[in-house]
């Protein structure tokens, strides 16, 4: 199994830690973000890791570089351009192996999700892509039909939508994670290039010809977000608190 790590972003929210430093080297309870991730992914059983860079980019290349990772993590260098996550995936498409999926992780998730129920609803189905979603309070949420195939994206503070969405949609929050198939990234790199571009309205594109789908987090499931000062200091109490072995 496979992972891309997403580690271009500006880290706005962050600042001022995320001035002279990328995001994914901002550390939570003493370790940076960047290995909570690769840690959580190996012991999930990735067995081969990439991570796009941008935002200080070379700072975190030399970061990974000098360590040793159990597996393979491999830099995908996008520091010319910032390619927003669907030109990030085309991207590292040739750094890929050529396997069904690969995971797309966020840095900003600190979580104890068992993959392995994923990856077994999505190899189960005939989806080309598994988006991780949860029932909480979202200003925009993704629609989806009894089915949980996807249908359609709404703003919930000023209703604009984007495809079916209406009163019997089954409506829930994207958590960042995902599980995709390389065909889909092949099919998005047809449509797009090489160009950047956000992924969720490709999604709502692919979802006229393509099955997507979503995977709920099961109840009691870890999730801690780090994305702005104020819930990473709340996640770094939440470890103090639990004991980071107990909790994650």
């Amino acid at each position: 199994m496979q992972a891309i790590i997403l580690a271009a972003g500006l880290g706005t929210r962050l600042k001022p830690l995320t001035d002279n430093l990328p995001k994914a080297l901002v550390r939570c309870a003493g370790k940076p973000l960047i290995d909570h991730a690769i840690d959580y992914l190996v012991r999930q059983g990735i067995g081969y890791i990439l991570v796009n860079v941008y935002h200080h980019g070379d700072v975190l290349k030399e970061y990974i570089e000098g360590k040793q990772y159990p597996v393979p993590v491999v830099i995908s260098d996008a520091t010319a351009e910032l390619k927003d996550t669907g030109g990030a995936l085309v991207h590292a498409l040739p750094l890929m192996k050529e396997e069904r999926s690969i995971l797309i992780f966020n840095t900003d998730i600190l979580t104890d999700l068992s993959l392995a129920s994923l990856y077994q609803d999505h190899n189960h189905s005939d989806r080309r892509a598994t988006l991780i979603v949860q029932n909480r309070d979202s200003s925009r949420k993704l629609a989806f039909s009894e089915d949980n195939l996807l249908t359609g994206w709404m703003n919930c503070k000023t209703g604009e939508s984007i495809g079916s969405v209406n009163e019997d949609s089954r409506m829930w929050a994207f958590s960042g994670i995902h599980l995709i198939d390389l065909e889909l990234i092949r099919y998005f790199q047809k449509n797009n290039g090489n160009r950047p571009f956000p992924i969720i309205p490709a999604y709502l594109e692919a979802s006229q010809h393509l099955q997507i789908g979503s995977y709920t987090t099961p109840e009691g499931t870890v999730w801690l977000e780090t994305g702005s000062p104020e819930r990473l200091k709340a996640a770094e109490l939440a470890l103090q608190q639990k004991g980071k072995n107990r909790i994650l």
